[in-house]
């Protein structure tokens, strides 16, 4: 039986918050950290205290509440090592592809994925069969090509596709129905496709 205990909630008008809960050392995770109220909202409800902070990248969306939960909590921040164009706040432990790290006496692996940003990283939990995707891959689409090119980001989604297919992936955002309006635009006979959406 897993000792991690996920919560998921909503924050600005289509994020998705993550908070991961060790229900064995009784430590938190919070995966990014766009908005510290609603993270702080969620960890008061449950009664958990903020230990770590995992960035997958530097857009604002994800960093914004940092400053805060870190002045709150005096947690411990860490997020990708390289190619961040804006600096993340408090980092204390930059990450590249192929770092691990343990919690819950789970490993959790780094994957590299750019595109959307040249720094964004991905954690996974192989023994958990969990994968927190960031702005790389999303509900029938994957994150728009801001700092990398499409090659680039066409290699990420090639590594996150050879995981095992019992995965679940953790994207950051709601975009569905806009992906699914966008995917039929270019495969209208898609009977799969029209289901999935239907």
């Amino acid at each position: 039986m897993s000792r991690i205990e996920i919560a998921l909630f909503n924050y600005l008008s289509d994020n998705f918050g993550f908070l991961l809960h060790d229900k064995h050392t009784e430590k938190t995770v919070a995966i990014d950290a766009g908005d510290a109220a609603c993270y702080n909202e969620v960890l008061d409800k449950n009664g958990w205290h903020l230990s770590e902070i995992w960035v997958t990248h530097h857009h604002w969306d994800h960093t914004d509440g940092i400053n805060s939960l870190y002045k709150r909590w005096n947690c411990k921040v860490i997020g990708p090592a390289n190619n961040s164009t804006v600096p993340i706040a408090h980092l204390s432990q930059g990450l590249t592809e192929k770092d691990s790290f343990l919690f819950a006496d789970s490993p959790v692996k780094i994957l590299h994925t750019p595109g959307h940003t040249l720094d964004m990283i991905n954690f996974y939990l192989p023994s958990e069969n969990i994968f927190f995707s960031g702005d790389t891959l999303f509900s029938l689409g994957c994150g728009r090509v801001f700092e990398g090119d499409m090659d680039m980001m066409y290699r990420s989604l090639n590594k996150i596709s050879v995981l095992p297919s019992k995965t679940r992936i953790y994207c950051s955002h709601e975009y569905t129905k806009a992906n699914g309006k966008f995917a039929l635009s270019v495969e209208t006979q898609n009977e799969a496709l029209i289901s999935r959406i239907n």
